[in-house]
């Protein structure tokens, strides 16, 4: 029988040079090393997207808004280390690497891949389907499309009181923004207000620009779980809808 695996906590402190009983194991085994790799995806290629200047502009949002204007947010493993030794290496093993994972429900075919990185009271990680969403989390968007003829992409989002929130675009007469390149985060980030969950978010690729004023009501019912209408059930255009609970925050 080979040997167990480390736990996340072990690894870590391995990555992050504190404790290296495990450097044997990590040498012989693809799946540690695997899991090594992705984290140090996740400071380098995520972490930085929310070091933003001071004194940005500050657009303004429906019920969202983009995280811009305000000091940036010190990086996530400065925030982690500087909580104190296992306490927060612990915080980090349970909470900061969570996987990407499939979205809960595809409405239909084309979206090849949406990870959603987010930024939760300082702790930045991958959102995954079981996760619980809470108010002022803020996300970062990376979409890949499946179709290459997909140039263009919608997001929004609909709430437990069943009012649609426009992430990208944000003006409710805007058109859809443009797919960056592989591997890019969409421009901006999202910050939650605090209405009810779930929240339900739609992905809307399409091959030529789309506008919310024939969007709204088509992407408000395929995020209520409706059947794709209008516009959607164009052979040019591809849509995926990913449910996430969300928690009210208690009152203090």
């Amino acid at each position: 029988m080979s040997e167990p695996c480390p736990s996340n906590f072990a690894l870590d402190a391995f990555r992050l040079r504190i404790d290296d009983q495990v450097s044997s194991h990590v040498a012989g085994c693809a799946r540690c090393q695997a899991w090594l790799t992705r984290q140090e995806s996740l400071e380098t290629r995520v972490a930085p997207l929310w070091q933003v200047p001071a004194g940005a502009p500050h657009p303004p949002r429906d019920r969202a808004r983009q995280a811009s204007g305000r000091a940036a947010p010190r990086p996530f493993w400065k925030i982690l280390l500087g909580v104190g030794g296992p306490l927060a290496l612990g915080v980090a093993a349970l909470v900061l690497f969570a996987l990407p994972r499939a979205p809960t429900e595809t409405a239909k075919g084309g979206v090849s891949s949406v990870e959603i990185a987010r930024l939760s009271e300082g702790v930045l990680s991958w959102l995954s389907g079981r996760d619980v969403l809470l108010p002022n989390d803020a996300l970062r968007f990376f979409v890949k499309a499946k179709d290459p003829e997909d140039r263009y992409v919608l997001i929004g989002s609909v709430d437990g009181s069943s009012h649609l929130a426009r992430f990208y675009p944000a003006d409710s007469a805007g058109c859809s923004v443009s797919l960056p390149k592989a591997g890019e985060a969409l421009d901006g980030s999202i910050t939650l207000d605090d209405a009810a969950g779930p929240e339900r978010l739609v992905v809307v690729l399409s091959h030529e620009p789309l506008c919310w004023p024939a969007l709204t009501d088509a992407v408000t019912r395929l995020a209520l779980d409706d059947a794709s209408s209008g516009v959607l059930r164009s052979e040019n255009v591809h849509a995926a809808r990913l449910v996430f609970t969300k928690q009210q925050r208690a009152p203090r």
